[in-house]
C-alpha cells in the first residue's frame, strides 16, 4: 500500500517542483542589478538625499528586495523588485534636480531683483545730476 502512494507522490513532486521553478522564471540577470545601482547613485548624485530622501529609500529598499527575493529563487519578484527600484531611482533624481533648478531659478531671479534696482538707482543719480548742471 505505502508503494503506490509514493510512485503518486513522486510524480506530484516533480510537477510541484517544476511549476514552482517555472513561476519564478529565470534568476536576476547581474548586469540588470549594477543597471539598478547605477540609476540610484545617480538619484544621489543629483542630490536625491537631500531633495527627494524618500523616494530614493524606496528605490533602495526595493533594491535590497529583488536581492533577497534573488537568493530566495524568485526571479520574477526580484525582477518587479528591480523595476520597482528603477522607478523609484528615477523619480527621486527627477524630483532632485527639479527642486534644484527651481532653487537655481529662484537664485537667478533674485541677482536680477538686484541688477534692476541697481540700474534704477543709477539712472534716478543720473537723472539727479544732469537737473542740478
Amino acid at each position: 500500500m505505502a508503494r503506490p502512494i509514493l510512485l503518486l507522490l513522486i510524480p506530484l513532486t516533480v510537477l510541484a517542483a517544476g511549476c514552482a521553478s517555472s513561476a519564478s522564471g529565470p534568476p536576476l540577470e547581474p548586469g540588470r542589478v549594477t543597471e539598478t545601482e547605477v540609476a540610484i547613485r545617480g538619484a544621489e548624485n543629483a542630490g536625491a538625499a537631500e531633495r527627494a530622501p524618500d523616494l530614493l529609500a524606496r528605490a533602495q529598499k526595493a533594491l535590497a528586495n529583488a536581492r533577497q527575493a534573488s537568493d530566495l529563487g524568485n526571479g520574477a519578484e526580484a525582477r518587479a523588485q528591480l523595476e520597482e527600484a528603477n522607478a523609484f531611482a528615477s523619480a527621486a533624481e527627477a524630483r532632485a534636480r527639479a527642486e534644484s533648478s527651481h532653487a537655481e531659478a529662484a537664485r537667478l531671479k533674485q541677482q536680477a531683483d538686484e541688477l534692476e534696482a541697481k540700474i534704477k538707482q543709477l539712472r534716478e543719480q543720473t537723472q539727479a545730476e544732469g537737473r542740478s548742471q
